[in-house]
């Protein structure tokens, strides 16, 4: 599944506790490593089905609702809260450096499955760009709505 098995445990103590099985199990499909560029063409077709079902779920509101920023309900869109791809886990657990002229590495991470998707409003988007939310932001998003 992970390239890496620190990514896994990062993702383990993130969304499960610790507990590899119950990441498998309970938040595999939060998860594609396929090569991003595909999984952004497949959202591009999906993203206009999707929108009623997230709207009812986020009740037309942004899903992140990060504190002083938040805009609530303008100008919301489809945010995948798993990114599909980033390079801070090789920032930071690596410690991986840019090269000259070249920015680190990034991954694959995010699935285009509707669980991994929210709504969010321009100025949440923004500032979560290619982040991977944080515990408190797991447990307002993800743990209530799966």
């Amino acid at each position: 599944m992970f390239g890496y098995p620190e990514d896994e445990q990062y993702f383990a103590g993130l969304l499960s506790g610790g507990k590899l099985d119950v990441l498998e199990e309970k938040y595999g499909h939060l998860f594609d490593f396929r090569e991003p560029s595909l999984k952004r063409a497949e959202f591009n077709v999906l993203r206009g089905k999707l929108l009623p079902d997230l709207m009812r779920r986020f009740d037309g509101r942004c899903g992140l609702q990060i504190e002083r920023i938040c805009e609530g309900d303008v100008s919301l869109a489809v945010d995948h809260f798993i990114p599909l791809s980033s390079n801070i886990l090789n920032k930071e657990l690596r410690h991986l450096r840019a090269v000259a002229g070249k920015k680190v590495a990034t991954q694959s991470f995010g699935s285009n499955h509707p669980d991994n998707l929210v709504l969010a409003c321009s100025a949440c988007n923004s500032y979560k760009k290619h982040r991977f939310p944080d515990k408190a932001l797991v447990n307002r998003v993800l743990k209530n709505k799966l």
